[in-house]
């Protein structure tokens, strides 16, 4: 039972993490901003996962089972967020970056494969990022 508890709240830790970045995302207005940040999420995430978003962006697709099943707390909707995430910064009115794209696609297609629940959402966000790239 302690196992299980112990579970439970990195799974919610890491689902307030996750959200919190994409609240700190704010469209940007230049590209200072844009890099303040974008470092910010990286210190952010480094200091909870112990890698940065370009770890994750040199993800391979191959290795997504292996990696989150790694840290402790992923689970299909906290990978979610995490797509949810590199959707939002490479959508960034002042500066578009395709592979924080990509890699949200991968990540959306990785879960509508793995995942045993049908999400709308997520079809949709998969068609509008086929769409910009």
């Amino acid at each position: 039972m302690e196992r299980k508890d112990f579970i439970l709240r990195e799974i919610e830790k890491i689902s307030v993490l996750l959200l919190y970045l994409i609240g700190k995302f704010v469209p940007s207005k230049s590209i200072e901003e844009l890099q303040q940040t974008e470092k910010l999420i990286n210190d952010e995430f480094k200091e909870a996962f112990g890698n940065n978003l370009n770890y994750i962006l040199k993800l391979e697709e191959k290795d997504f089972d292996s990696e989150f099943s790694q840290k402790k707390g992923f689970n299909f909707e906290n990978i979610e967020l995490l797509a949810d995430l590199l959707y939002t910064i490479g959508n960034d009115e002042i500066k578009t970056k395709p592979d924080y794209l990509h890699k949200a696609l991968l990540i959306y297609e990785y879960i509508d494969k793995k995942s045993k629940t049908f999400s709308f959402e997520r079809i949709n966000k998969i068609n509008d990022l086929r769409s910009i790239i």
